[in-house]
């Protein structure tokens, strides 16, 4: 039996990224995605949600950095038309405003099987109710990165957060691990796929620590090609649990239909 047998996938919407993957994201956990900026961060989560949502399963995109306008503008010039599945509730967009003033936490009711750290985080979330997943937008300030838990409707089956990084700013090493930690193993404990958008500016401030934290890891890089001396895009899927892979660099390209893999490269480019 295969490794990507004995797990449920959730397809990617990318064609021919699902094969590299065992058939998709593995159901019920957390990858995080993580790249410079123009390498199509955001357009790997659009296409997962266009792909849910014409599945049937129920979506949220939780947006910190581009307004919904924004994001469904840019799907909509992709080809994957994101507005019918608002209207029809499949998708809901949660708009978090950045501006950082303090910090409240929230969070979840499922407290089975957590450490004390976590438990304790949970805990202290509860003494602000005020968020609740129906609002339109949220202050970041008035948001810890375990609140992402109240913007997520219990019956949700795919969330896209599109940026963690700006979650992250003015925690130390330590409060985001016991935070990022407690985070996916509560939507994981609800059965909820996430795809963690990143800015690499923000992974690298957390000294790369979120990989240690989700299900499987996609990193998404522009260098040059040293066979066409060309500028290009690349991902590489260092970790996928549960997943046989290839450390094979993958070319791909963003065209007018979206995300577009063009082959394997091998070990090719230095990455560092």
């Amino acid at each position: 039996m295969e490794l990507s047998d004995r797990m449920e996938r959730v397809p990617t919407g990318i064609e021919n990224l699902d094969t590299k993957i065992g058939g998709g994201y593995p159901q019920g956990k957390g990858i995080l995605l993580t790249g410079v900026p123009g390498t199509g961060k955001t357009i790997f989560g659009l296409h997962l949600l266009y792909r849910s949502c014409s599945d049937g399963k129920k979506c949220v995109l939780i947006a910190t950095e581009e307004s919904p306008e924004d994001l469904l503008q840019q799907a909509g010039m992709l080809g994957l038309k994101l507005d019918p599945f608002l209207e029809n509730g499949l998708l809901s967009i949660k708009q978090v405003l950045e501006i950082r003033a303090g910090a409240v936490a929230r969070a979840a009711h499922i407290v089975d099987g957590f450490n004390n750290t976590e438990i304790d985080l949970i805990e202290e979330c509860e003494l602000d109710r005020s968020f609740r997943h129906d609002q339109v937008g949220f202050n970041i300030g008035a948001m810890d990165l375990v609140d992402v838990v109240k913007l997520i409707p219990d019956d949700a089956n795919v969330v896209v957060v599109d940026n963690l990084g700006v979650l992250t700013f003015g925690l130390d090493m330590k409060q985001f691990r016991d935070k990022f930690d407690t985070l996916n193993r509560v939507l994981s404990a609800k059965q909820i796929t996430v795809v963690y958008v990143m800015d690499d500016a923000a992974y690298q401030l957390t000294h790369q620590i979120a990989d240690y934290s989700t299900h499987g890891a996609i990193k998404l890089f522009v260098k040059e090609n040293p066979y066409t001396g060309k500028m290009e895009r690349f991902l590489s899927i260092p970790k996928m649990r549960s997943t046989s892979i290839s450390l094979d660099f993958i070319l791909f390209d963003i065209t007018a239909s979206g995300i577009q893999l063009k082959g394997s490269k091998g070990k090719l480019i230095d990455v560092g």
